[in-house]
């Protein structure tokens, strides 16, 4: 009923923006919405100089981040308290993962173990100052869609991160992923050691968020081809509608 609603709300409209460009593809092979009716506007971001950010040495241990109200983001908390940590701190034992979070329910305030390195921390008045002390941030996400603001701020941050294809879906391209992704507990808990041990692969990494930042969710191109898309659609509006005619039957 939801996606019905979703879809039909889509026709009525003469444009609607997109985060993801994945879903907009899923929504003109799979459920057939014309792609002039869609235009794809990630965040509007700007990439930092590298050399403005603290860098390997300056860094330390783990985050985890994202509004606990939002159900992919308990699941991995769950997910990476019971499986994935205890992995990695088998590996890295003096390692800490920090969980920031707003609206912290008191089911993941229980999760709360400083003795295994799990801190749950709740909110924090400046995401970016606590992930730029961060050296990786985790998003161990098993649904959701979109894109995912943890992983572009870790970007901006420059902090790598591990994830799996669906917190790096429709966020890449075909550029290399600004960390590693994997899918499964153990590929998940090595990739987290790798990436926190291996300072050249940090840099590598922190440098391809850097090039993803400039290359997908560059601001000014992104504002100009969205200002330039939408003059088209006014000086052609009156064609458009006629095209459109589930639109019109659905107003």
């Amino acid at each position: 009923d939801l996606a019905q609603r979703e879809v039909a709300a889509i026709y009525r409209c003469d444009l609607s923006l997109l985060l993801s460009d994945v879903e907009i593809v899923l929504l003109h092979k799979h459920l057939g919405v014309p792609e002039t009716l869609m235009h794809h506007v990630p965040f509007l971001l700007n990439a930092t100089a590298i050399e403005t950010l603290p860098m390997f040495s300056a860094r330390k241990d783990f985050i985890c981040i994202g509004n606990f109200l939002h159900a992919p983001n308990w699941d991995a908390v769950l997910w990476l308290k019971e499986q994935i940590w205890p992995l990695i701190r088998a590996r890295l034992p003096n390692a800490n993962v920090h969980i920031y979070g707003a609206y912290t329910p008191q089911k993941a305030r229980d999760l709360h173990q400083p003795n295994k390195g799990f801190h749950i921390i709740g909110w924090v008045e400046d995401a970016q100052v606590v992930m730029k002390q961060a050296r990786v941030c985790m998003a161990p996400l098993r649904f959701g869609a979109g894109i995912k603001g943890k992983l572009t701020e870790a970007m901006v941050c420059g902090t790598p991160s591990v994830t799996t294809a669906i917190g790096a879906e429709g966020m890449q391209g075909n550029l290399p992923w600004s960390g590693i992704v994997a899918n499964d507990v153990e590929g998940l808990a090595a990739a987290a050691v790798r990436l926190y041990e291996d300072e050249t692969l940090w840099q590598a990494a922190q440098y391809n968020g850097q090039t993803i930042l400039m290359q997908r969710y560059n601001a000014v191109a992104i504002g100009s081809e969205l200002i330039a898309h939408l003059l088209e659609c006014k000086a052609t509006l009156e064609v458009r509608r006629r095209a459109n005619f589930t639109g019109a039957l659905l107003h």
